[in-house]
């Protein structure tokens, strides 16, 4: 049994919990928040009844043997350390920290104390994800258009120049860390590492990006091409070309309607429609494998790649 603390009182911890309690090896023993009748109430709602709530991480630590941190963005990296350094495993919401530097700092002291890290970030791990690797392996593709663009409920609130969640110029520093880090994710785990990045951006009054534009060269010669927009609801899909063949699917995050378009024969073939199973199935499964396994070396592969998109993400805002 893997007992397991939670941070964080937000829709996404709520979608993570819908999906964890059917694991039966998990067990939740702490609900951490700032605000302790909040907490009694999530508690309450998601029908946590053996879960404590606490306000503090100290009082966390004896009861849990790994954490689940849906903070704001910001308080990724300095909540992630504490635990890992007190020997807990940490799965932690994307972006696992703000700076690639930091991300490297987590990755060793990881290392240091034997524990699983692990951002969750659903697209890659999605079974579906392989017909994407398969394609690129087959066809050689050269080029891709991802297209990640959904308008925000936060868009009201920044019209009347409040700046909060993902908008907040400390925590959240716009789409570029909140949405643009799914198509980054998308690029890297296909095609590599990138050699170069080219990016511009549209700012809010507050210094945060609301849409970004990214052109990614990798060191494979592949070059992805990214719009990325939270003011704007996007209509088409995204696509993976090669010489003879093309490769298209929407819902960037969970990989739908994969189809193959064939130039030789004129035919398209659908691959793939639409997975009713929540994205935190797979990294749940993922994540409770490497603890019971001690799987270090799928460990540092997962962390490698989590690293190297915070680097692209740094190289993004460097550039505009």
């Amino acid at each position: 049994m893997i007992r397991f603390g939670t941070i964080g009182t937000s829709w996404i911890t709520e979608e993570f919990l819908q999906e964890a309690v059917k694991s039966k090896i998990i067990k939740f023993t702490c609900l951490y928040t700032r605000d302790k009748n909040k907490g009694k109430l999530f508690v309450e709602k998601n029908k946590m009844f053996k879960t404590t709530v606490v306000t503090s991480f100290q009082d966390m630590i004896e009861n849990i043997d790994a954490v689940y941190i849906a903070s704001p963005n910001g308080l990724h990296y300095e909540q992630a350390k504490y635990f890992l350094a007190q020997q807990k495993h940490v799965l932690v919401e994307k972006p696992i920290t703000f700076t690639y530097e930091e991300s490297i700092e987590l990755a060793q002291i990881a290392k240091m104390n034997n524990v699983i890290l692990m951002e969750a970030m659903k697209t890659i791990h999605l079974p579906q994800f392989g017909e994407l690797i398969e394609f690129n392996n087959k066809h050689n593709a050269f080029c891709a258009n991802l297209s990640m663009n959904q308008y925000s409920s936060r868009m009201p609130d920044v019209k009347n120049g409040i700046y909060k969640g993902p908008f907040d110029e400390i925590l959240g520093k716009g789409s570029t860390y909140d949405m643009l880090i799914y198509p980054v994710a998308l690029a890297i785990a296909l095609f590599g590492a990138a050699e170069e990045v080219k990016s511009f951006g549209q700012k809010l009054l507050n210094n945060t990006n609301v849409n970004d534009a990214v052109i990614i060269k990798h060191e494979n010669g592949t070059l992805t091409n990214i719009m990325c927009s939270k003011s704007a609801t996007g209509v088409i899909g995204s696509e993976i070309l090669s010489e003879d063949a093309t490769l298209s699917f929407g819902a960037l995050t969970m990989l739908e309607d994969i189809k193959i378009y064939n130039r030789l024969t004129n035919e398209n073939k659908i691959l793939f429609k639409k997975n009713e199973e929540s994205g935190f199935k797979y990294i749940l499964d993922l994540f409770i494998k490497m603890i019971l396994n001690n799987d270090f070396k799928l460990r540092d592969n997962i962390l490698s790649l989590s690293c190297e998109i915070i680097r692209v993400l740094n190289m993004v805002e460097d550039d505009q």
